[in-house]
């Protein structure tokens, strides 16, 4: 077009030059300068950063110490509690119904929790099958390899095997005291049945260590101590239902025998359901 002046180049018109910012040797130096500017240097330990590295090791250190000394109550307070258990079962829940009227802070200050025994009750059977090096069972499906393949999934399927029996004999004492079932509730009973469950499965862990040594334990031992354990067990729960509840022991151990048989019907046929 007539009229319109074009710049040196003649690619832009002359009137836009004004506008265009002026390239100095000083603007070229500043971008190059400002493109390959060195990193920033680490400012190393300053003392808020110290200030924290140190209170992190002695939240460490105060953790460590809570365990250990947790740990050491376990040792003096299990063995005394298993021994509790064991000789005087009805005592014990009588023992748990006191504590459980308590504060939370204040409970089982002389013992273990109930559920904490049980888990515990747990991984020392099957540390006891560990140092046997008694071999778990082998099972081709996915379910079964993922409950019996690992150390983590025998250990949290044998645990939540003796809770449902704990479940089971919690929900019968509920059904028979027409209550219904919510947390409080069962809090109770499932913390009775969890103490009582303990010897059973050091027992049954016993008779399983038997059962894989016949030549060494003899061929009647095994079926002799898991007897024994399934005996000890009926007569421990009966005793705990005539503590809490009173009313005849003949009539309380043939309430637990059906509960017991249906829980046990129910596990087998859970685990038959699911791994076959």
């Amino acid at each position: 077009m007539s009229g319109t002046r074009t710049g040196p180049e003649g690619g832009q018109p002359a009137r836009y030059e004004k506008h265009r910012p002026a390239v100095t040797a000083r603007s070229q130096g500043d971008s190059w300068h400002r493109r390959c500017r060195a990193p920033a240097r680490d400012p190393g330990f300053t003392p808020r950063t110290l200030s924290t590295a140190v209170m992190d090791l002695i939240r460490l250190l105060r953790s460590l110490e809570e365990f250990l000394y947790e740990l050491v109550g376990w040792l003096v307070f299990y063995p005394r509690m298993f021994w509790r258990v064991l000789i005087h079962p009805g005592e014990v829940a009588l023992y748990t119904r006191r504590e459980l009227g308590k504060d939370l802070e204040h409970r089982f200050s002389d013992a273990i929790s109930p559920v904490l025994m049980l888990i515990l009750s747990v991984a020392i059977a099957h540390a006891l099958e560990m140092a046997l090096r008694m071999s778990s069972p082998r099972l081709s499906t996915p379910m079964g390899q993922l409950l019996f393949s690992s150390e983590q999934g025998l250990l949290l399927t044998r645990s939540a095997v003796f809770c449902v029996y704990a479940l089971g004999a919690a929900l019968g004492t509920l059904r028979r005291q027409r209550l219904p079932v919510n947390r409080e509730t069962l809090r109770e009973p499932f913390s009775i049945q969890a103490f009582i469950a303990c010897p059973f499965v050091v027992a049954l862990a016993l008779a399983q260590a038997a059962a894989a040594s016949p030549a060494q334990a003899g061929p009647f031992t095994a079926p002799a101590i898991g007897a024994l354990a399934v005996a000890w067990y009926l007569w421990a729960r009966m005793r705990a239902f005539v503590a809490l509840n009173g009313g005849s022991a003949l009539r309380a151990l043939g309430s637990v025998m059906v509960s017991f048989l249906l829980t046990t019907i129910g596990v087998v046929g859970l685990f038959a359901a699911v791994i076959l």
